[in-house]
């Protein structure tokens, strides 16, 4: 699906992690296995919400698998009004190659 906000949209080319507060949203499991540097875990959308809205002065960016369950949950939190939220349209797998720091386990 893609973004109806694409203001929301930051691509792997232009990522900055120190830019945003990284919410890694894939099931526990894979984050436990790798995750950006620095990302935190949520998958329940009103938990990100409630952080977002509690760090209101930081851009909060959604990170998945490939960028679309990010940007569906992207596009529902700016519908419930959250201004702060971002996605990444990126598949994890390039994460590494393009000199992003993955913690594995």
């Amino acid at each position: 699906m893609e973004s109806n906000y694409t203001h929301q949209l930051v691509e792997l080319r232009s990522f900055n992690p120190k830019d945003y507060c990284v919410i890694d949203i894939r099931d526990a499991e894979s984050y436990h296995k790798a995750h950006l540097k620095e990302a935190l875990h949520m998958d329940d959308l009103n938990a990100i919400k409630k952080f977002a809205l509690e760090h209101s002065g930081q851009k909060v960016l959604l990170q998945c698998w490939r960028g679309n369950t990010a940007a569906q949950y992207a596009n529902a939190l700016h519908g419930a009004g959250v201004q702060n939220i971002y996605f990444l349209k990126a598949d994890f797998d390039d994460f590494k190659a393009s000199g992003l720091e993955v913690l594995e386990n």
